[in-house]
């Protein structure tokens, strides 16, 4: 069954917050390079440029997700590094931009719509352009060792489309989990991780003969790449998915329809953007971004859906933001130590 949180949750969960935006380079830098101590060093890439790059995120039972963004550099794993925190794999979606460079020993190119899969007892060592990106930080120990043991830079297209979907998915709820819904959520993260890690376990080519879990993964990113069109419709996410209108109308059943189950995604999308501290956009531009069509219609659907108008939700989340005593790199290093000697 495919797990989702409660449409009006409010996160109770820790939260990490490395913005740098706004920071001059001689600042900004030292902070992003001690965010990222554990895992690599930023240098500049011969463009002159200081390697900058803001993170905000979720501790999520043993794992961290984030959503992470930066300019172009270069990122560097050594061996004392692989040495002193050689327990985790770091699963990394880039929305946009990407790397080309050495990963889990080999030669990888990842552009965007594609995770790259690192293992961090291995060294790195890539050139990275400016990118927007969702990573996923998971303890070894909490997948299947075989698993770990066959791990490759990057999936096949279809296992890459269903982790794509899945991680895109984990970063936006993790913004409105309770406490209660983390541990669930973490499960079934654990859970799709083993699956589609697993090379031994063929998943089928034809998207007709996917689960209906791995379907609705799918299309949810389905929604998400038309979400900004107010013309999204069922024929347009059929043929995007490859279904037939009778496979699509099933899948939905019990959701109460497709286009029930696209307002509450908008809706939902919404949420997370404002809770997300990276987000900048104004209200009107995120309602027009997401295929409300006019600001109206926004407006009495979010207050309708979650009690309170748009803008006092995003001062809540920014308050919230705000009051976090998360914001020390000493909490990042805290959660390697911590995660390390469980």
């Amino acid at each position: 069954m495919l797990w989702e949180p409660g449409l009006a949750a409010v996160t109770a969960l820790p939260r990490l917050h490395y913005v740098t935006s706004g920071l001059q380079p001689a600042e900004a830098f030292p902070l992003w390079s001690e965010v990222l101590s554990p895992l690599f060093e930023p240098r500049p890439n011969g463009s002159n440029k200081t390697p900058v790059g803001s993170a905000a995120g979720i501790i999520l039972g043993g794992t961290l997700i984030a959503r992470v963004t930066f300019n172009s550099q270069d990122f560097v794993r050594d061996a004392g590094r692989c040495a002193a925190t050689p327990h985790h794999l770091m699963f990394h979606l880039y929305l946009s931009g990407g790397f080309t460079g050495s990963i889990t020993g080999q030669q990888t190119t990842i552009w965007p719509g594609q995770v790259a899969l690192i293992d961090l007892a291995e060294a790195v060592e890539t050139r990275a352009s400016t990118s927007d990106t969702i990573a996923l930080i998971v303890p070894r120990r909490l997948l299947n060792g075989h698993v770990v043991n066959s791990l490759r830079p990057k999936l096949d297209s279809i296992r890459n489309r269903l982790l794509a979907a899945h991680l895109s998915s984990l970063r936006a709820n993790s913004l409105v989990l309770t406490r209660d819904e983390a541990a669930r959520a973490e499960k079934d993260m654990l859970q799709t991780l083993n699956r589609l890690l697993d090379l031994s376990a063929p998943i089928p080519a034809e998207v007709e003969r996917l689960s209906d879990a791995s379907l609705m993964k799918l299309a949810e990113a389905a929604v998400q790449n038309q979400i900004t069109s107010p013309d999204l419709s069922p024929d347009s996410l059929a043929a995007e998915l490859k279904v037939s209108r009778a496979t699509l109308y099933r899948l939905f059943t019990s959701h109460g329809g497709i286009m029930r189950y696209v307002q509450e995604r908008r809706l939902f999308a919404m949420q997370s953007a404002l809770s997300d501290p990276l987000e900048h956009r104004t209200l009107a531009r995120l309602a027009a971004d997401l295929g409300f069509r006019s600001d109206a219609h926004f407006s009495r659907s979010f207050k309708a859906q979650f009690g309170m108008t748009a803008s006092a939700y995003r001062a809540q989340q920014r308050e919230m933001t705000a009051r976090s005593e998360l914001t020390s790199t000493d909490i990042v290093k805290e959660w390697w130590s911590r995660s390390v000697a469980s």
